[in-house]
């Protein structure tokens, strides 16, 4: 049978009867009307009627499908279960379903060759189902996003409902950190037939430049807040850029504390500081952003943070919701326009032509802004306050109250391949250690200083017996060998691999220790050309010079390494 059926016109047709029409005629039928009155009533033939009233599961005109349709409705249930679960079937996928449905029946279906159906069933499959199923491109979303459950967001909302109780729209705040890349990404063009890989001239890089965006649920924006990748600001970065736009640099390119420090004091407090009640700012819990200081300062101003769930944004960040994507697509649009034309030279954005961009992409997206965000705000069930919004797009887990005593084998099969697909899902229920310098604050409510000290004092107290355990150590050692040893164990190895050898020279020994230091742990520091390290095969220690400091290390020592600024710092080594 060809893919598209064409019918001979030739050939018999029935007429084609409202389905809608037909259940009320039998309805009416089943209430004591007659077979002839409900013909004259209706316009459809009595035959026909007594028919559907005698047999209510009649088969269809034509050809009969290979499976029975309770047996279809059965697949396409499961179908819809696996895609709401996170793991959707492809065709291949569908069709070995398909097989091993029948193989466990021990049913054979011989237009099927090994009881495999072909493609050709799936399209049909699908057309017969197009109500209910769909075949649509999928992305892919992280394990850990994927693992935000029911429980999570109901414990979110039960505290969002408490912090938010009386708060005017306009005073619920949401902001989220964005980039704008270089690359205005592919899209379709005419080639000629037989073309697998058309190109287009036009220069890209992964560069890219964070932007900080914050909305009001009234549909408010704050003015965007820029960061560069760079050392230095110059004037000329920040010329002809959107009205009250703000420019800073970091040396990552990303905001840090002390950038979302200055965006807090510069743009947040202008724009909310005269506005009565108390002032929310909603985000998500990124230690990078937060400090004592900032929560601080927010205090004095009556503003507080409701941080989000981990790995949440997806479902309760109105910005990544209903903002960012028109944001981006637009972005594309003006950079390629650019990247066309006056910018074709260039390989990437420069810093002094950036503001200019990002004013063209204010004004693309201004008209519909406002309404973008507050949709944003209503499907997160931030405002209005709604939780199902959010519950509506997790799986639904409630099968199991529905269930009776006379349930079906099939019913059963698929309760089965709910709760594997909720282990795969939400995994066996093992804790993940949280960070340190997390807050540990309950998504939902707010954040104090109070919260930033006690974090903050507890991680002391591991300080101070880090330090306790280190004296300990120290007093059955060689009173000289007072400093607790970083992690060299390549070059204390070497070292006891050479107590025995005293008549060993310095450029044996150097030529060791760089050995060492090639094995070592990317994420100790490393000692340029110009580091003094030294072996003493005798005490089966060794001294290291390190950026002015010289260091006496043992065998068998190990401290405590920290990342202070991007450099790897000891709070217990001093100079000699």
């Amino acid at each position: 049978m060809p893919r598209v059926y064409k019918p001979d016109p030739r050939g018999k047709t029935y007429k084609k009867i409202d389905e809608k029409t037909l259940n009320i005629a039998l309805a009416s039928i089943d209430n004591g009307m007659s077979y002839r009155v409900a013909h004259e009533t209706y316009n459809i033939h009595y035959s026909v009627l007594y028919r559907h009233h005698k047999n209510r599961n009649l088969k269809l005109h034509g050809g009969q499908t290979a499976l029975t349709k309770q047996e279809e409705d059965i697949l396409v249930h499961q179908l819809i279960v696996c895609s709401d679960w996170g793991y959707p079937l492809d065709h291949l996928d569908f069709r070995m379903m398909i097989k091993n449905y029948l193989d466990s029946r021990g049913k054979t279906i011989t237009r099927f060759k090994d009881n495999i159906p072909g493609r050709d069933f799936v399209y049909s499959f699908l057309k017969r189902h197009k109500n209910e199923l769909r075949s649509r491109i999928c992305q892919n979303i992280k394990r850990s996003r994927a693992a935000v459950s029911p429980n999570t967001i109901n414990a979110y909302f039960d505290n969002l409902a408490t912090e938010l109780k009386n708060v005017p729209p306009s005073n619920i705040v949401n902001y989220d950190e964005t980039n704008l890349t270089d690359d205005p990404g592919r899209k379709k063009v005419i080639s000629k037939r037989g073309c697998r890989y058309p190109e287009r001239i036009c220069n890209t890089s992964k560069s890219a430049v964070s932007i900080m965006y914050a909305a009001s649920a009234d549909g408010k924006f704050f003015p965007p807040y820029v960061v560069y990748k760079a050392k230095n600001l110059y004037t000329s970065w920040t010329v002809g850029g959107p009205k009250d736009v703000r420019f800073n640099r970091s040396p990552s390119g990303w905001f840090d504390a002390i950038s979302f420090s200055d965006w807090v004091e510069s743009t947040v407090i202008p724009a909310v500081k005269n506005l009565p009640g108390k002032k929310y700012l909603i985000g998500d819990n990124l230690s990078s952003h937060f400090s004592a200081s900032t929560v601080s300062l927010c205090e004095e101003n009556n503003i507080s943070f409701i941080f989000l769930p981990a790995n949440s944004t997806h479902l309760t960040q109105p910005l990544d919701v209903a903002f960012f994507r028109p944001l981006k697509t637009a972005w594309r649009q003006i950079l390629e326009k650019w990247k066309m034309g006056a910018g074709s030279k260039h390989c990437t954005v420069p810093e002094d032509r950036f503001p200019f961009l990002l004013n063209d992409l204010s004004k693309a997206i201004e008209p519909n802004a406002g309404k973008n965000i507050q949709s944003g705000f209503r499907k997160c069930g931030i405002f209005p306050l709604n939780r199902d919004q959010v519950l509506g797009r997790l799986p639904q887990q409630n099968l199991d109250e529905t269930n009776d005593e006379n349930q079906n084998i099939e019913e059963g099969l698929n309760n089965s391949l709910v709760n594997l697909l909720r282990t795969m899902r939400y995994g066996d229920g093992q804790n993940v250690k949280s960070r340190r310098r997390k807050i540990q604050v309950p998504a939902g409510k707010s954040v104090t200083s109070a919260d930033f000290e006690s974090t903050l004092d507890k991680d002391d107290q591991e300080d101070t017996d880090l330090e306790r355990s280190m004296e300990t150590l120290d007093e059955d050692s060689d009173p000289e060998m007072n400093l607790p040893l970083i992690n060299f164990m390549p070059i204390m190895a070497k070292a006891q691999d050479h107590s025995s050898s005293e008549d060993s020279d310095m450029e044996k020994d150097q030529d060791h220790s760089s050995d060492a230091d090639s094995e070592m742990d990317t994420s100790l520091p490393s000692f340029t050309d110009k580091s003094e390290n030294k072996l003493d095969t005798n005490n089966s220690s060794a001294s290291v010079c390190f950026e002015g400091f010289s260091i006496r290390l043992r065998v068998g020592r190990i401290a405590n390494l920290t990342n202070l600024n991007g450099c790897f710092y000891s709070p217990h080594i001093k100079g000699e």
